[in-house]
């Protein structure tokens, strides 16, 4: 996980063939995360809200949960 761009809460990684993003943002419920799944210059998969489950979570817990949502939906085929 490495942060992108200027703005906190912006993140990206590479997995396999796919470059994944993941936002977070601190809303006044909590933090909500987005990822988005890319092929080169092509989006695969566009900007799906994560459900953070846990009671206080932190941006990096976020970040990690938004991470762990991309890869599955890579391993289930939802990239092609």
């Amino acid at each position: 996980m490495e942060p992108r761009g200027l703005d906190m809460g912006d993140y990206q990684e590479r997995y396999g063939d796919y470059d994944i993003e993941v936002a977070v943002e601190q809303v006044l419920t909590g933090v909500k995360a987005h990822f988005r799944v890319l092929r080169g210059d092509e989006t695969v998969v566009d900007w799906q809200l994560v459900h953070i489950d846990t009671l206080w979570p932190t941006e990096h817990a976020a970040a990690e949960a938004g991470f762990r949502a991309a890869r599955e939906a890579i391993d289930a085929g939802l990239a092609r």
